[in-house]
């Protein structure tokens, strides 16, 4: 078995294999993975979840997340978002749902899958299914055709469960027609915003106040632990000038890589938009269909598109370009856009088009067939991808036979000297401040925190390549002295005393409103009152004139309670509100809502039977966690 590792160490299977094996290392640990190569991470009423598709859940959870944070999450987000035991939970409850489906007698046949499948219209060409339309959405989407369907099948599963739990919900009209009253109901507020910066000028203080300030806040000027560390870096982008690249092996990658190249059916297209808020009534639907229908037409006699596009247009991206969108694929667009762009031929300009963002007009100027790129168009692209694979391929080789020999000299530096080399060294950096030469993998960060003085690193993956380190320094937390803190501790405190006095202003400026009136307040204060004008309840920031929570405060007054019992805070700065007058949520409009209304609050009252539903069926059931997370 190893002889077979060994000779086909360069193929892209073993690899992989190799790849699988190091990330399950890293995610349980050696003595775990000897002990639970193919253990059971939970039982659920006796049936077992397997590690490995714990472990793959986990993984594509870890994927979008990263995703939605530009390749890495926050440490401390890590943390909150607890997405070990997040993982777990959703597994289980998928578990308890088949389970208690099967009870119930619901079960999805591999025949009601395949219709399903067969229905979907991205699926299809002119109607009808398209095995490459199937295969290349798949492909976009990283999904095999096994793991789609399990998706469906869990889908279809959900929505018979759906129907029986749903079944005896209802939205009566009223209901519809009171929450629409409650949506749609506009206030305006009158406000006066204090900030604590104002009150800074105000803040006094002596020495003897400072450092007793210090000495019941000391904490909070703790230092980070730090370390020093000398190391060789075996240098990725350096060793490449040592790797030849042949034809044949860039012909072999583009081969086994195939897939890789396939581009799908791309379009350019320029568009106009006008926007609409979400909550638009449908006389300002109307309004904007016939805007555009007016820009449409004038483009139709003869007015330049990307001219009218950079006047008109409300798309901030695209607008100031003449609406110029690029090449794009089916997938890259919202699906009403995407299905008119690409039905349509070159040069043609579509009818309005409704999207969630507001009507579109599309030109569309090139069509690029679907298509496999050929080998030329990217082999220098390949032959940089080998190189760097075999660069690091060789840094690994090299730092392998290094570390034997450090081992054996028993130092880092004797192994420089022998060698001929010259080590590194980086300053004092705690984690947040590591150089840039160490990535920000939490795990090798923790990994060289973790080491004594003196102490040798295990060979760490690093973005530049493998590097060997030696903890040459470390530096423990510490409260400095204040008198080497003086200077951020000035500022805190007057920070802090300003809040407190503004606090202390803005409470007084509305117990002085009650009986005055804001503009008798910012009369005598020299202030200035500012005025929301009319916002709803979906408007979560009052037309951008308040904080969420200063908002959500503020839609609770009316014209019995003019003023709130408290001020309200929002980082430094202090909101003194006042209501000021009420629009009346206009019953013209509710006809076109009442649909999208009921829908909303029957799938509102759906979840909220459906968790209780699962709630009690995961107090029911025997949960058995037998792994560590």
């Amino acid at each position: 078995m190893l002889d077979f590792i060994r000779k086909g160490a360069s193929s892209w299977m073993i690899k992989f294999l190799l790849g699988a094996i190091v990330i399950v290392f890293i995610f349980w640990g050696v003595g775990s993975f000897r002990s639970q190569r193919m253990d059971v991470v939970a039982k659920v009423n006796g049936e077992k979840i397997m590690a490995e598709t714990y472990q793959h859940e986990y993984q594509k959870t870890m994927e979008q997340y990263s995703k939605m944070f530009g390749g890495s999450i926050p440490e401390n987000l890590m943390k909150q978002l607890n997405i070990k035991q997040q993982v777990l939970d959703n597994l289980i409850n998928k578990v308890l749902i088949s389970q208690k489906a099967a009870e119930m007698g619901i079960r999805v046949s591999d025949k009601e899958v395949q219709q399903a499948i067969l229905g979907i219209p991205a699926f299809k060409v002119n109607g009808v299914f398209d095995k490459r339309a199937y295969q290349a959405a798949l492909r976009n989407a990283r999904l095999s055709p096994a793991g789609f369907e399990a998706q469906v099948r869990e889908s279809l599963l959900m929505e018979e469960i759906r129907a029986l739990l749903g079944a005896g919900l209802a939205v009566p009209d009223a209901e519809a027609k009171e929450h629409y009253l409650y949506e749609n109901q506009e206030i305006n507020i009158s406000f006066i915003k204090v900030d604590s910066s104002e009150c800074e000028s105000d803040v006094k203080y002596t020495d003897k106040e400072l450092e007793e300030w210090f000495n019941s806040h000391s904490e909070q000027y703790r230092t980070q632990p730090k370390i020093q560390l000398s190391y060789l870096l075996f240098d990725t982008s350096k060793l490449k000038k040592e790797v030849k690249v042949t034809d044949e092996e860039i012909k072999d990658w583009y081969e086994t890589h195939k897939e890789d190249y396939h581009q799908e059916e791309q379009r350019r297209a320029r568009h106009i938009l006008l926007k609409l808020p979400k909550d638009a009534s449908e006389d300002e639907v109307q309004a904007k269909k016939k805007q555009i229908e007016e820009i449409r037409a004038s483009i139709e006699k003869g007015e330049d598109f990307a001219t009218v596009a950079k006047e008109v247009s409300e798309d901030p991206g695209s607008g100031k370009n003449g609406g110029d969108l690029g090449f794009f694929n089916r997938n890259s667009m919202v699906k009403p856009f995407a299905n008119a762009a690409f039905s349509m031929k070159k040069g043609e300009i579509s009818q309005p088009v409704r999207t969630r963002f507001g009507w579109h007009i599309i030109l569309l100027e090139d069509i690029r067939p679907e298509r496999t790129i050929p080998l030329a168009e990217v082999k220098d692209k390949i032959k940089e991808k080998i190189a760097l694979q075999q660069a690091k391929k060789l840094a690994w080789d090299k730092a392998n036979a290094a570390y034997d020999e450090v081992i054996q000299m028993g130092s880092l530096e004797d192994y420089a000297k022998s060698a001929g080399v010259k080590l590194a060294t980086t300053p004092l950096f705690s984690k947040g401040t590591a150089p840039v030469m160490l990535g920000r993998n939490p795990e090798v960060l923790s990994g060289l925190f973790a080491l004594s003085k003196g102490e040798l690193s295990s060979l760490l993956d690093v973005p530049a390549g493998v590097l060997i380190a030696e903890l040459s320094e470390k530096q423990s937390p510490y409260i400095p002295e204040f008198k080497d803190v003086k200077a951020r501790v000035v500022g805190d405190y007057i920070r802090e005393k300003a809040r407190e006095l503004c606090r202390e202003k803005a409470r007084a400026m509305l117990e002085e409103a009650r009986t005055k009136g804001l503009q008798a307040v910012c009369a005598e204060q020299g202030c200035k009152v500012q005025e929301t004008g009319f916002f709803k309840r979906t408007d979560s920031a009052a037309n951008g004139k308040l904080p969420g929570q200063v908002a959500k405060s503020a839609l609770s007054l009316y014209s019995g309670k003019i003023y709130p019992d408290s001020i309200e805070e929002s980082g430094n700065s202090f909101y003194i509100l006042a209501f000021n007058k009420a629009k009346q949520a206009d019953m013209d409009g509710f006809a076109a809502k009442q649909k999208e209304i009921s829908q909303k609050l029957l799938k509102e009252k759906f979840q909220t039977v459906f968790q209780g539903w699962l709630q009690h069926a995961r107090e029911q059931a025997e949960i058995k966690v037998t792994a560590n997370l």
